[in-house]
């Protein structure tokens, strides 16, 4: 399913594809590399609310962190 997004801060479309009806996670705009977090269901956006660089890089860290700990767990 194809997402459409408007940058928040320089009105930049942008779209992206979905496999699921919901996502919620980071977007980064293509224009002025700011960063969102997005809330969409069914195609539409629900939320979408400025995120911090600093923010963004710890919850990197911790998914990267989390399927290493899920994949030595199941080896």
């Amino acid at each position: 399913m194809q997402v459409n997004v408007k940058c928040q801060s320089c009105n930049t479309d942008s779209s992206f594809f979905i496999a699921k009806n919901v996502f919620q996670g980071p977007f980064r705009c293509r224009q002025c590399k700011n960063l969102f977090t997005l809330k969409v269901r069914n195609g539409e956006i629900e939320s979408c609310e400025p995120l911090a660089v600093d923010v963004f890089d710890k919850s990197k860290t911790d998914r990267a962190a989390a399927r290493k700990k899920k994949k030595e767990k199941s080896a």
